[in-house]
């Protein structure tokens, strides 16, 4: 009977074991079958393709705010031929070193780096690992599209079979070279020889192929326009791998390491719109980056014939245009060495976080190179003030009338001592937190800040979008430095025109953006916006910061920034030694941050925030803003207000020492 239980029990597992193996070989049967079915589909009806369809685009259009088009973006018109003749060794040498080593070797397919590539996407669970030849990036770019899909891999192996049947090496080089994207606008070696250092590509160096070869993998990332450092990085992981294939001595890619990239200086193009564009072109390829949908998303940006709809307002953008033409809102703005300032301004509607017009510097000379506006990190300054020290401080409590001593202080900061002044060098006595702000004075700040814990005041300003901050690390933000915009990275004049946003916004903010909108080629829409907002103070605290942010345009630092009949807010900044100056500021509708400095940081001859950056600000917020007033808060009343004390002012205070305030 023992014996019988026992073979009673084996029975079910014995048959659970062959359902399993059937089953996994029923699975194994279909995938095969899937894969075969695909592979015999892409062979019997292989995508049609010619020589003329390496070339070949479709142009994207970007609409403004009013879904007007205003911009098409092509790549034919920055491709200029060269047979592969023309092309230096040394240029060639650096390509096959870093995209396909092994491409006079193979058939068009390297299988042992296929089957790395596919032990990674198994792994991993989706198409994650590259492993595509020189010849499947041709096969890919010229007539596929750039969709992460098992049919289109197997597609572009097979073109890339029927490119090495039709053509020789050479000549699929050839096209390669002519095809491929560099960023910047440069399609093909010889464009991107020229937009990056003003020469054909027969002028070349070492260093100089390197890089170049060293942009097709991310073109954006890589740019020397937009990130130096890391394009230097790129370009000697090249000059490595260029040694270890042989074709250099490791004592000339020292060498080559050592040059200091020398990029193009001159105007390669002046157009309108030309940094409103980069940024549109920067956030595409994130949010189709993210999306997945492509491989290169730069590539479907420029060929693929979307329809980008963007926040642009067209009338705030070429009133700014305008203004950064003129010679005259920069009248003798040079910096104390003779070096012509540089200024950058970004403006939004608060209310929805689209941005309506973006200025990355004086003069368009690059395309997507480097924009002041969203890739710059300055000191703010005491622009950064209500952010940092008021506004935290009115969120904990305290209000408009509360009273500090503007005198003399030292403060003892890891093991030394630190003595903060006044930028006009003048000290008050008593002082209530808006005359603090309306005069920008530095000792009330400070000793603001250092009741309030500049720990909140990191905090606050982070709520409200500052991304920049260094909260530890032997140089950090958590000092009371901070509280006069001496933070360690700086901050982007997009993030601050959009921490200011929050105050007139009532203590909402929205999120920036500049895109709304992208449609494919095929008509179906792939990305909408989703607004994002979030509030990050109460109604009470925008309030009182707006009112108080008033008084320094009506009567301050920043009256150059005043528009008839338009309620506005804002606050100068300009940084210890001159170095940079700024306005921002806001009306009912809109906020805006206006930058001006030296690119290399030198000291700025009679230029400070309430000046040139507060003129700008008028020029272009002239152009859009309407008429009307910030809306008071109700439960909001309006009191005298004892300069002296702080407190409600009595028979006792004379008048000429009161002001009105709010309770």
């Amino acid at each position: 009977m023992a014996n019988t239980r026992k073979q009673r029990k084996k029975i079910p597992k014995k048959r659970a074991v062959k359902w399993i193996v059937s089953a996994l070989v029923i699975a194994a049967i279909l995938v095969v079958g899937a894969v075969v079915g695909t592979v015999v589909g892409a062979v019997i009806n292989p995508p049609a393709w010619d020589p003329e369809a390496l070339f070949g685009s479709e142009t994207t259009i970007l609409y403004d705010k009013n879904e007007d088009p205003f911009y098409n973006l092509y790549f034919e018109e920055n491709r200029i031929q060269v047979p592969l003749s023309a092309v230096p060794d040394d240029l060639k040498n650096a390509f096959l070193s870093i995209e396909d080593q092994q491409f006079y070797k193979h058939h068009g397919i390297n299988f042992f780096a296929i089957a790395r590539a596919l032990y990674v996407d198994i792994t991993k669970g989706s198409l994650a690992q590259g492993a595509s030849t020189i010849t499947q990036q041709l096969a890919r770019t010229a007539f596929l599209n750039p969709e992460k899909t098992w049919e289109r891999k197997i597609k572009e192996m097979v073109i890339s079979f029927q490119l090495e049947s039709k053509y020789s090496k050479d000549e699929i080089f050839k096209f390669y070279l002519n095809r491929i994207n560099f960023g910047s606008g440069a399609w093909g070696v010889q464009t991107a020889s020229q937009i990056y250092f003003d020469k054909d590509i027969e002028e070349l160096t070492l260093a100089e192929s390197a890089l170049i070869a060293g942009l097709v993998q991310r073109p954006n990332a890589y740019s020397p326009f937009k990130n130096p450092e890391l394009a230097k990085k790129r370009r000697s992981i090249v000059l490595n791998t260029m040694v270890d294939c042989g074709y250099i001595t490791k004592a000339q890619a020292e060498e080559a390491k050592e040059e200091p990239i020398k990029l193009n200086e001159k105007t390669i193009i002046a157009e309108r719109y030309g940094y409103f564009v980069d940024y549109v072109i920067d956030e595409a390829d994130r949010i189709l980056g993210e999306l997945g949908l492509y491989d290169d998303p730069r590539e479907v940006i420029f060929k693929g014939g979307l329809k980008i709809y963007t926040t642009m307002d067209p009338k705030a953008q070429l009133a700014a245009e305008e203004t950064y033409a003129k010679a005259s809102s920069f009248p003798q703005a040079q910096s104390k060495s003779g070096q012509t300032l540089q200024s950058s301004m970004v403006l939004l509607d608060h209310r929805t976080g689209a941005i309506q017009c973006l200025i990355g510097g004086r003069e368009y000379t690059h395309k997507r190179g480097f924009n002041r506006a969203v890739d710059m990190l300055r000191q703010p300054g005491s622009a950064f003030k209500p952010v940092a020290v008021f506004g935290p401080a009115l969120e904990k409590g305290y209000t408009p009338g509360y009273m500090l001593e503007d005198a003399p202080v030292t403060y003892k900061i890891g093991g030394e001592t630190w003595s903060p002044g006044n930028y006009d060098g003048k000290y008050r006595g008593m002082i209530n937190m808006r005359t603090a702000v309306q005069y920008s004075v530095n000792i009330y700040a400070v000793k603001l800040a250092d009741q309030i814990g500049m720990k909140n005041g990191i905090a606050f300003a982070e709520n409200l979008g500052i991304t920049s901050l260094v909260k530890a690390g032997r140089a950090n933000d958590m000092n009371l430095s901070t509280a006069l915009g001496g933070i360690t990275k700086g901050v982007s004049p997009l993030e601050l025109a959009s921490a200011y946003g929050c105050f007139a916004n009532k203590g909402i903010r929205a999120q920036h953006h500049v895109i709304t909108k992208i449609v494919a080629k095929n008509g179906s829409t792939i990305y909408t916006h989703r607004p994002e907002e979030k509030r990050v103070m109460t109604e009470a605290t925008a309030w009182m910061m707006t009112d108080m942010l008033q008084n320094v345009v009506r009567a301050g630092t920043g009256s150059n920034a005043q528009i008839s009949g338009v309620a506005c807010a804002g606050k100068t900044g300009t940084t210890q030694n001159d170095r940079d100056a700024w306005f921002v500021g806001f009306t009912p509708n809109y906020s805006a941050a206006v930058w001006m400095g030296d690119d290399k940081e030198e000291t700025m001859n009679r230029t400070y925030g309430g000046s040139y950056p507060a003129r700008i600000w008028k020029a272009v917020m002239t152009s859009v803003a309407s008429g009307g007033s910030f809306s008071v808060l109700s439960g909001i009343t309006q009191v005298a207000i004892c300069q002296k004390s702080g407190k409600l002012a009595s028979a006792a205070c004379p008048q000429e020492d009161t002001s009105m305030g709010y309770v």
